[in-house]
């Protein structure tokens, strides 16, 4: 099992550029220079993003769009304390906001515009009118980086896996990482750090003796309809949760990053544990009750036993880097490990909220983060 501690220390390592203001133009820098090459003004700084690519952004920034990187907004917010400055976002990241707790937390949030993704695509014309300091994309997205970029609007582009391994708490401590750059702020990242490998190390003495043949074998069911079936392996964020609170993914020697398996694959799996993410509105009652046309479900095991859960969605979803990644920990380690785990995990998520976010988060509340709708999943 990978220590918790690895993961935020490779986590903690490279992140997003965003700040707070200044309308004066900003330019980017070819990938070869460096920031001694690059004459800024008293109003402007230089970051590098996880593409490697220096990038002048405003010293102060209050106007920032994020395209492709889901996420981000939410981590934006662990950052910083505020969702003001986010202007714009991705229709998928509005849906999941506007469905999840951080919308009664900072609800400026749901004043950010959607309207300059269209098709699936950056609008050009549309994102000018949102007026953007900085645009936040994913790297792998060289078009819209570009697009964006010839466009005259400082882009910086972020991994949404770590380079190094599919660790969702690394990655999301790089992203910690690289916003705290940006907004020159590093108290809240330090802090989540700090708490995420305090949670891991409580684990890892707790789980020290569990032998393997005691470890639930469990399946991540990433995206899922009547006609489809696509699951999470090796390398991809589930893997990781799983390892590191004491279970086996039985789909790791046979599904790297994610794949699209038949009945047939999950019967020979037989997992003993079903996790649903918060990527497919396929709720837990879907397979226990057998709802799904074309699919029994009720040969597999985890079905039988009734140990099918949807993984929750607080200030964002819990499956990908989120800054509720403690919370995460707790809750999987108490599914595959109960006789181990007696805390009431309601009470985690109280004083967790209470402690990193300064939220009062009512029992109601808690439940929906518990048991999060299938609207949150609708694009």
């Amino acid at each position: 099992m990978k220590k918790y501690g690895y993961l935020a220390t490779l986590a903690l390592t490279a992140m997003l550029v965003a700040c707070n203001g200044q309308e004066e133009a900003v330019t980017q820098q070819p990938s070869g220079s460096s920031a001694s090459e690059v004459q800024t003004t008293a109003e402007e700084k230089i970051v590098t993003d996880q593409l490697g690519r220096e990038v002048t952004i405003p010293e102060k920034i209050e106007r920032v769009v994020t395209g492709g990187i889901l996420p981000y907004f939410s981590t934006w917010y662990v950052a910083t304390n505020s969702t003001k400055e986010i202007v714009g976002m991705h229709p998928n990241s509005y849906n999941a906001a506007k469905n999840s707790i951080l919308a009664k937390i900072s609800p400026d949030v749901l004043h950010a515009k959607t309207s300059f993704i269209q098709n699936g695509e950056v609008n050009i014309e549309e994102l000018l009118k949102v007026n953007p300091q900085l645009y936040v994309e994913t790297s792998t997205d060289e078009n819209s980086i570009n697009k964006i970029t010839e466009a005259g609007i400082p882009v910086v582009g972020v991994q949404t896996i770590d380079a190094a391994a599919a660790e969702p708490l690394a990655t999301f401590n790089s992203w910690l990482t690289l916003t705290s750059q940006i907004t020159g702020t590093t108290d809240r990242a330090d802090r989540f750090l700090q708490e995420g490998n305090k949670v891991q190390s409580e684990l890892d003495a707790t789980l020290k003796d569990v032998t393997k043949a005691n470890k639930p074998r469990a399946l991540i069911l990433f995206m899922h309809n009547d006609k489809s079936i696509t699951v999470g392996g090796s390398k991809f964020f589930g893997n990781q949760w799983l390892n590191a609170t004491g279970a086996i993914d039985v789909a790791e020697q046979d599904v790297q990053g994610r794949k699209e398996v038949n009945m047939e694959q999950i019967y020979a799996w037989n997992p003993d544990i079903i996790y649903i993410t918060n990527f497919t509105e396929t709720q837990p009652v879907d397979l226990l009750k057998n709802k799904v046309n074309g699919q029994d479900w009720s040969q597999v095991k985890a079905v039988q036993d009734g140990k099918v859960y949807k993984i929750p969605l607080g200030i964002y979803r819990w499956f990908p880097p989120s800054g509720d990644a403690p919370l995460m920990l707790k809750w999987m380690a108490q599914k595959n490990h109960p006789e181990l785990f007696t805390y009431r995990i309601e009470d985690e998520i109280k004083t967790y909220y209470k402690d990193f976010y300064e939220f009062d988060v009512t029992d109601e509340e808690i439940h929906d983060i518990l048991n999060p709708s299938s609207d949150a999943a609708k694009y």
